[in-house]
């Protein structure tokens, strides 16, 4: 059995590999390396990238699931060395976003959505440096978004009009969206780690 172990470990980091490869030179990644490729293309493209590994990971657990049911801690090694190799040119798109940039949160959305649905990823090593590099962005969106609110309420109540405006007057009705977009903003989330997430709430 440990000789069987070991030949299907060995297949499972080689297809992982081949796959990843394979997928990432259909999506062209390797032309969104380069500093002439616009940041927004790049992030795109690595979103586009993970909607397809996402596809290939499914299609595999219906396929090879059952056949590997005896093997499930190496299919799931599998997944894990699979999202390492993405984990490089996700990095790679992400470092050269702009600062105050929200255009990645869709990103983390995508891929936190698929990894918390699957019990061997959820928490894994892929999960965790996702949990872990998007952290400080959704920090400092909050931190922005509270400090525009506080600044609504703090200017917009010195100039305000008083004339009714939907529900109340213009910077209530202002208020109450940006409070309504936070609030959204953070239960789309499903931040993976609950104390951080509790925070967030």
């Amino acid at each position: 059995p440990d000789e069987v172990r070991g030949v299907i470990k060995s297949c499972l980091e080689k297809a992982a590999l081949i796959n990843y490869t394979r997928i990432s030179e259909y999506a062209r990644i390797e032309d969104m390396q380069g500093e002439e490729v616009p940041t927004k293309k790049r992030l795109d493209d690595v979103i586009r990238l993970a909607e397809l590994c996402i596809d290939v990971l499914q299609q595999n657990d219906e396929h090879y699931a059952e056949a590997f049911a005896w093997f499930s801690d190496l299919l799931a090694e599998h997944k894990e060395i699979f999202w390492s190799l993405y984990q490089v040119d996700m990095d790679s798109a992400l470092e050269v976003q702009p600062p105050d940039s929200w255009d990645s949160f869709p990103l983390f959305q995508l891929l936190n959505d698929y990894l918390r649905q699957d019990e061997n990823l959820t928490g894994g090593k892929f999960h965790s440096h996702l949990r872990e590099t998007f952290a400080p962005l959704v920090v400092r969106y909050v931190d922005l978004m509270e400090s525009s609110i506080a600044q609504s309420i703090h200017k917009g109540f010195e100039r305000e009009t008083w004339l009714p405006q939907g529900n109340g007057c213009e910077t209530s009705e202002d208020v109450l969206w940006k409070l309504e977009a936070l609030q959204n903003f953070i239960k789309d989330l499903h931040w993976p780690e609950e104390e951080f997430g509790n925070h967030l709430e």
